[in-house]
């Protein structure tokens, strides 16, 4: 022990550091000065820096600025540029981090605006101009007349048009009374042979036979794996039904194959008649049986509903309806098969390029409504409402005037109902499908 403190009594007297010379020549460039001789001799003082009460930043002198030893630096002097003032002062709202922000604030903004302009808004408001002009009656004078405007030739083979059944529609009020005991109007969309998603389908909306009837829009056969079943239950519930695409070719077939006598040759209806083009409809036509055929014979091109409140009068169709033509001029082919119209002739066609004639027609009926509002005491009972199927590719499409309701059952998509009950009260359902094209 006594080795490790042996060395003691070389340490300084620690009580002699008070008397330490802590003063700086004036010449030092450090910035510190000497202290006063009398305050730091002063036995009583407790700190030999007590000088330094305040921050230590107040005794900088920074004589870098003005010591001689420094004046090789370089200095910042803003002044010695060439440029003008109001370049350097442009240059330094450039420069500044708030100016670039904005900058990129104001260029998403300008960007997103154009783009919506671009993209949105302006076709919207040329679509618009172009359905106008497309229903100025001026336009019409100069194209010599609208699509429909001469006599159509007598289809002694198909039924153009029919009326349903009053009794079956809704009550113009809703039922006060338990909801399953109103009629309802349930229309179906393209089914194409689908006749497991028909069934839950029907048991989804609860269809009672005693009070609801169907009405199918068109390509209730074909494609799918039960053609025949379909038939028969729309038959068993003695539903309505109008002639789509795919009925009309079916039909037709099976009419040229009974008029060339081949309905038992199917070898000799091939090689002499069709040579192996459609073959599976050509199917389909033999396997219908005569009351079979014979109901769909009946479904007519356009079928006339009758008025329903908060749809004015409800027309179903397979495909759609040129707008302002009565409907004993429509085409029959067209209704079959139209998607798009032409804006100057009104002439429709089954090729997706052109204006959907959706569009014509629900801008047509507001039109029409706007100009007997005030006139008429119940204007909405001469404006129309169209139901219809086909364009599987739009799917679901729901506007003002037009219902369109095939969402591609047979490709996986969905079977759908349109529900309308007492009181003009309308409701889908839809069920999910299997993609049968695939087998």
């Amino acid at each position: 022990m006594a080795g490790t403190y042996s060395n003691l009594s070389n340490i300084p007297n620690i009580s002699n550091l008070g008397s330490f010379d802590y003063t700086t020549d004036d010449s030092s460039d450090d910035g510190l000065h000497s202290f006063d001789d009398n305050q730091n001799n002063d036995a009583s003082s407790s700190y030999p820096l007590s000088k330094y009460t305040g921050p230590l930043v107040d005794y900088v002198r920074n004589e870098w600025q003005i010591n001689p030893k420094y004046a090789s630096l370089p200095t910042a002097n803003t002044d010695s540029s060439d440029s003008p003032r109001w370049i350097q002062i442009l240059g330094s709202i450039v420069t500044a981090p708030r100016f670039r922000r904005y900058v990129v604030v104001y260029l998403t903004v300008l960007i997103s605006c154009w783009a919506g302009w671009k993209f949105f808004v302006a076709p919207r408001l040329e679509e618009h101009a172009a359905l106008l002009h497309a229903l100025d009656p001026q336009v019409k004078e100069e194209m010599g007349g609208w699509f429909g405007a001469n006599a159509l030739p007598r289809f002694d083979d198909i039924v153009q048009l029919r009326k349903l059944e009053p009794s079956l529609l809704p009550e113009e009020s809703a039922s006060k009374s338990d909801s399953s005991s109103g009629k309802r109007l349930v229309f179906i969309g393209d089914v194409h042979g689908c006749k497991d998603e028909l069934d839950r389908l029907l048991e989804e909306v609860s269809f009672n036979p005693d009070t609801d009837h169907l009405i199918f829009t068109g390509d209730m056969i074909n494609k799918g794996p039960d053609s025949l079943g379909v038939v028969d239950l729309a038959r068993k519930y003695s539903a309505s039904c109008v002639r789509g695409n795919h009925e009309d070719k079916v039909l037709s077939l099976r009419h040229n194959m009974i008029a060339a006598n081949t309905m038992d040759d199917e070898f000799l209806d091939d090689a002499n008649l069709h040579r192996g083009q459609y073959t599976r409809e050509r199917k389909l036509a033999r396997q219908l049986s005569d009351e079979q055929a014979e109901w769909l014979d009946t479904c007519p091109v356009i079928l006339s509903v009758g008025q329903i409140k908060g749809m004015g009068q409800v027309v179903v169709v397979h495909a759609g309806l040129v707008p302002g033509l009565d409907l004993d001029k429509q085409d029959p082919y067209s209704v079959m098969n139209m998607l798009t119209i032409d804006l100057d002739t009104h002439v429709p066609s089954r090729s997706r390029e052109g204006m959907k004639w959706t569009k014509l027609f629900n801008k047509h009926q507001s039109l029409l409504s706007d100009s007997l509002r005030g006139t008429f005491e119940n204007p909405e009972s001469m404006l129309t409402t169209v139901i219809y199927g086909h364009d599987s590719k739009s799917s679901l499409s729901l506007k003002t005037y037009s219902k369109g309701i095939d969402t591609g059952c047979v490709k996986g998509g969905k079977l759908t109902a349109l529900v309308v009950r007492d009181g003009g009260e309308q409701k889908l359902v839809q069920v999910k499908c299997q993609d049968h094209t695939k087998n």
